[in-house]
């Protein structure tokens, strides 16, 4: 509720008023609410209940339970803040300190393991019908809102918003304790689960990863180990997809200080959301 609370303000007081599209089912509506001339909380309480709907005929209540509370938070608070002062008219230190703010409001809610809908909502649905990866998705998404917001208000207008969403991704990374480098996790699971693990981590985590096999020592069961490396944003969407598939299944976390190959810089940092 505090991290929904905080992107919630970012948009009324500082992004909204300025026009700061800066990607994401907000940036959207502000976008919609100006060629409609309607209020964005209005436009944004739409575009919330519709998805919600359209999504969970496809996808199920289920899947969308971590979302739903997100989800209806936000528009929720923006309706309450709206009519509140301006901070400031300037859309430089609207975009720097709104991509600030919602940076803060989205670790909060990641980082407890929360999630605020919007565009992950359609990243599900593709996924489920299309097997588009969650991150193209998103991407895709954020960069036509930027587009958009480029033309219907300005190019400029545009460039601030590239600005906004470039420290939102920083500010996420130090509030949810993102180090530069990755994780390798080992995962032992029963045979019985092995192919819907690999599969959701592959498609939905965008990560590959190696096969390993062994034995329990003490019921000699035959295991799969399977090794994964990751960037440290991804580690709790990891644990969340395993337990969600296999509750009992082992998972061993630690840091990798050097990683070379296919799918890491020569830092070894991830490349891409994934």
């Amino acid at each position: 509720m505090v991290g929904t609370l905080i992107i919630s303000l970012s948009f009324t007081l500082l992004q909204g008023p300025n026009q700061i599209a800066s990607g994401g089912l907000t940036g959207a509506s502000l976008i919609i609410s100006n060629i409609l001339h309607l209020p964005s909380s209005l436009v944004l309480w739409g575009a919330t209940v519709f998805l919600l709907l359209v999504c969970s005929y496809f996808l199920g209540i289920q899947l969308l339970v971590k979302s739903i509370v997100g989800s209806l938070l936000i528009p929720l608070f923006v309706y309450l803040t709206n009519g509140m002062p301006v901070l400031t008219n300037d859309p430089l230190l609207a975009s720097i300190f709104g991509g600030l703010g919602v940076g803060i409001g989205l670790g909060i809610v990641f980082r407890a393991g929360g999630n605020t809908g919007g565009f992950t909502l359609i990243a599900q649905l593709l996924f489920q019908l299309k097997s588009v990866k969650h991150s193209t998705t998103v991407l895709c998404l954020d960069a036509l809102v930027m587009i958009a917001g480029g033309i219907v208000f300005s190019p400029e207008n545009a460039l601030y918003a590239l600005v906004g969403a470039f420290i939102t991704r920083k500010t996420m990374d130090v509030i949810q304790g993102n180090k530069k480098g990755s994780k390798v996790a080992y995962i032992i699971s029963s045979k019985e689960y092995e192919n819907e693990i690999s599969n959701k981590v592959l498609h939905r985590l965008d990560r590959g990863l190696t096969k390993l096999t062994g034995s329990g020592g003490y019921t000699n069961t035959e295991r799969i180990i399977m090794m994964i490396v990751l960037h440290p944003s991804k580690v709790n969407d990891l644990k969340n997809l395993v337990q969600s598939i296999d509750h009992q299944a082992f998972i061993i976390m630690s840091d990798a200080t050097e990683v070379f190959g296919e799918g890491f810089n020569s830092s070894g940092l991830s490349l891409g959301k994934g």
